[in-house]
């Protein structure tokens, strides 16, 4: 991965002061990842350390079961196809560094709940924990879980849902997971490229009817 996480030590204030700002930070990191594809390592661990809610103490992370059931949710989401997929990239690795050192206590636990949820629902329709589900049966119940969550903030942009502690899991889950693969090294260099016009550049077109032809 691409991108340092950095604890930050020095003190914010209080912890109620520390998220919202960490919150529109985030979001506004998610927001430039969209537009520019990619961030700096420099840039990453500044924001981030800016946007660090030291005045409370940081969770553990997640657990080896998390991890697992993580693992193949993020394999599901950003599947292997003809380039390499999110556990390649190291995704679950970067949402743990995220949950360590970034996220509140009661965010932790809010999201270790949705993944102990993918795990019950497996063992209700599989009889086997998530992590042990084939990727068919574990694509069932991501889509179950997206069709259940739906989304009621007043925007549906990546930055807005970041700054939303009512987001549904679901998202928070595939927001991070994209998140994580689009600004891996793996994920900007072999998925994303560089085009500097999108479309096509064509030097002779006829303008009476050139608003039929400018089509992408």
């Amino acid at each position: 991965m691409k991108i340092n996480i950095v604890p930050r030590h020095e003190p914010v204030g209080q912890g109620s002061l520390a998220s919202p700002s960490r919150r529109v930070a985030l979001g506004a990191l998610l927001a430039g990842a969209v537009t520019a594809g990619a961030w700096t390592n420099a840039s990453a661990a500044a924001a981030l350390r800016a946007a660090g809610s030291a005045g409370t103490p940081h969770p553990a992370g997640f657990t080896r079961p998390d991890l697992k059931i993580l693992t193949m949710a993020a394999d599901i989401i950003v599947p292997v196809t003809d380039t390499p997929g999110a556990v390649a990239a190291g995704v679950p690795a970067f949402i743990d560094a995220l949950a360590r050192h970034w996220m509140l206590p009661e965010e932790l636990a809010q999201f270790r709940a949705g993944l102990a949820e993918l795990d019950k629902s497996a063992q209700q329709r599989y009889k086997r924990g998530f992590a042990a589900c084939t990727p068919a049966q574990a694509a069932d119940i991501l889509q179950a879980l997206r069709a259940s969550s739906p989304y009621e903030g007043r925007t549906f942009e990546l930055a807005a849902r970041i700054e939303d502690p009512k987001a549904p899991f679901y998202l928070r889950l595939r927001d991070l997971v994209v998140l994580g693969y689009f600004t891996s090294e793996i994920g900007s260099t072999k998925e994303l490229r560089y085009v500097p016009v999108p479309g096509r550049f064509d030097g002779d077109v006829d303008v009476k009817t050139w608003p039929y032809q400018n089509v992408i």
